[in-house]
């Protein structure tokens, strides 16, 4: 015990020397340098202070900028004005943005939800007379400036969006026998469109396992051909083949192929043949499973491409199998 008081003295006669001499140093500093010191002791606070308040106003918030051309436009989230082209930082949530400026030129509106990610939204205003006109000529630069912005933006998304979805290094496509497309629908979430004649079909879904590093059956992929086998009528028949003609009523030139066992599913094919040509073309793939009475039932319509999407219940690595046939 006597030992630790003797060493708290002793740290505590270092600390009131160490202060003395600090003292001291102060004290032999000229006034001017006196002043700076001070000086650089107010700022050095002044940052922190700054600095914890920012940090605190921008929590859970998101950086957002908004620039729209010409300068002069005034923007409003919800109806309370922020500023054009600065940086704000925004709560997540949806708002309504306008953009605006006089009568001469268009009022943008839009609806836009801030996320957890930093946005950036750009535009110009359009003229809507001829005096819209010249004064979007006599502020050309500010609208070269802002296109340019909305130019570097959409090619950076457009990396984004082929980073996270590798088929759009593919797409779109359009030629004489079939077009593959895409768009975000209002989830935002992907959509390939593929429109072709029947007879081209199977070209079409062709290219597409073509694709390197796309896992078909992850896309929601929607096939604007006339799909016949919406509707399936129920029927006591056991065979397979036979059960599948009967449900769907199959003209006599639709064929199904030889059923293959996969696990708890049974997957066959539907495809049409045309005999004069000696092909076939069309090909659909249709999964079935037997029910809790032994009987036949169609898990989901036939596709030319089963995905997760399309067949939800049954397993992706079931499906590459069934669409490799």
């Amino acid at each position: 015990m006597p030992a630790k008081k003797k060493t708290t003295k002793k740290s505590s006669t270092k600390n009131n020397a160490k202060r003395s001499a600090a003292k001291r140093a102060v004290k032999q500093l000229s006034p001017r340098a006196r002043l700076i010191l001070l000086m650089s002791i107010i700022v050095f606070a002044f940052i922190i202070v700054y600095s914890t308040i920012t940090l605190i106003y921008r929590a859970g918030k998101t950086k957002t900028i908004i620039q729209f051309a010409p300068n002069a436009a005034k923007v409003s989230l919800n109806g309370t004005q922020v500023s054009n082209g600065a940086t704000i930082w925004l709560a997540p949530g949806d708002y309504h943005l306008v953009v605006s400026y006089n009568e001469h030129l268009e009022t943008h509106e839009e609806d836009i939800t801030i996320t957890n990610k930093d946005a950036e939204y750009y535009g110009t205003l359009s003229a809507l007379d001829d005096e819209g006109n010249e004064y979007i000529e006599k502020h050309r630069q500010e609208y070269t400036k802002v296109e340019g912005m909305v130019g570097i933006l959409l090619n950076r998304q457009g990396k984004e969006n082929r980073s996270e979805h590798p088929i759009l290094n593919y797409l779109p496509i359009n030629n004489s026998l079939y077009s593959i497309s895409y768009q975000y629908n209002d989830n935002k979430d992907l959509e390939i469109y593929v429109k072709s004649d029947p007879k081209y079909l199977d070209v079409a879904v062709a290219k597409m396992k073509l694709f390197e590093n796309v896992d078909l059956e992850d896309q929601n992929i929607f096939f604007l051909n006339n799909n016949i086998f919406e509707k399936y009528q129920q029927n006591p028949i056991t065979d397979a083949q036979k059960y599948i003609r009967a449900a769907y009523q199959l003209p006599s030139n639709y064929v199904v192929s030889e059923p293959h066992e996969i696990s708890d599913y049974t997957a066959a094919t539907i495809y049409i043949k045309d005999d004069a040509n000696n092909t076939t073309y069309a090909h659909y793939r249709v999964v079935l499973k037997k029910n809790d009475s032994s009987e036949w039932e169609i898990i989901s319509t036939p596709q030319p491409l089963l995905t997760t999407r399309n067949t939800p219940n049954v397993d992706k690595k079931i499906l590459k199998t069934i669409n490799s046939y």
